[in-house]
């Protein structure tokens, strides 16, 4: 989860949620499929659901497509991804009445769109499309909606906005046409996302832990949470690496290590190379081994990639700081 451009912007659509909660749909079977890893399983469910859900199901198929094939716009499904995202869209504008459902979907296809593109380092088309979505999410805060996907974007906003004025004069001048939010308040809506079953619930869980390990500093407060993450979906190799980054935090390095063991031998290095960064920070900091988190920080900055930059400005870190 890293941010680029109107850095707010791009925490809402790493994963955003999507429809209407209801507690035991197809729609959330066919979520909770995706989460988990059960991909088959998920395509057999979509099947399942009912007639006149073609737009849920479209979104559906684009949140799978970032789940398999993440991170989606550097894999060879990156093409696909776009060109089903830009068809819902236009299906989506063509409403002449639009429902709070399609307001909603236009939101994510939006803020999916902007974070695509942003991704190839396309920034002035994500800058487009990340405009389009403000005014719908501005609408959003004014009603006062109490349906949890609405609240969850508003409790995003109102978090993001205000941690990136706080964060430089850059982002304060930036961010300053765009309407003030409230970090505590944010706060609050996401932890009242966390409440009732929905769409967005495991997204509230994932962007709780986030904030709470990455911007508040509070990695004890996260980590209750992101044990939930992994116990409900254990296949999940995103929770996993979360969790084990917040295991490592809190200094539960023995915890962590099978969790890390899982992270390390995957082929692909969007997980491999966390996975590295990790072992390397359990070598060092509790098992005191220098050659073996070396090897390991030096094996995760083999290549360049930037889905991962985060875990290799550690490494890099790390082997300075060692080699000083």
């Amino acid at each position: 989860m890293r941010y680029v451009f109107i850095g707010f912007f791009m925490l809402f659509f790493n994963s955003a949620g999507y429809g209407q909660a209801q507690d035991t749909s197809a729609e959330l079977k066919a979520l909770y499929s995706i989460y988990d890893f059960q991909f088959e399983k998920y395509h057999n469910q979509l099947r399942a659901l009912p007639a006149g859900e073609a737009a849920l199901t479209q979104l559906l198929e684009i949140f799978f497509l970032r789940w398999k094939e993440i991170p989606v716009a550097f894999s060879t499904a990156g093409s696909q991804y776009q060109q089903l995202l830009l068809k819902n869209l236009s299906v989506l504008l063509k409403e002449k009445k639009p429902t709070p459902s399609t307001i909603y979907y236009q939101i994510c296809t939006y803020l999916f769109l902007a974070e695509y593109y942003s991704s190839l380092n396309e920034n002035w088309t994500a800058l487009k499309y990340a405009q389009k979505a403000y005014p719908l999410v501005i609408a959003s805060l004014d009603k006062k909606t109490n349906q949890p996907e609405f609240l969850f974007i508003n409790g995003l906003y109102l978090y993001y906005i205000e941690y990136y004025r706080e964060k430089n004069l850059f982002y304060r001048v930036a961010l300053s046409p765009l309407r003030k939010g409230n970090k505590e308040e944010g706060l609050k809506i996401l932890n009242q996302c966390l409440e009732k079953k929905s769409m967005i619930q495991i997204e509230a869980n994932l962007y709780l832990v986030h904030i709470l390990l990455h911007l508040e500093k509070k990695p004890y407060e996260a980590l209750p949470i992101s044990r939930n993450l992994v116990t409900c979906f254990p296949k999940n190799l995103k929770f996993a690496e979360l969790y084990a980054e917040n295991l490592i935090a809190v200094k539960k390095y023995v915890e962590a290590n099978r969790f890390v063991s899982i992270l390390e031998t995957q082929r692909s290095p969007y997980y491999s190379v966390p996975g590295h960064v990790l072992r390397g920070l359990i070598e060092e900091d509790y098992l005191n081994n220098k050659n073996k988190a070396k090897e390991a920080y030096l094996f995760s900055t083999r290549q360049e990639l930037k889905p991962v930059e985060y875990f290799q400005k550690i490494a890099l870190q790390r082997l300075k700081k060692n080699n000083n």
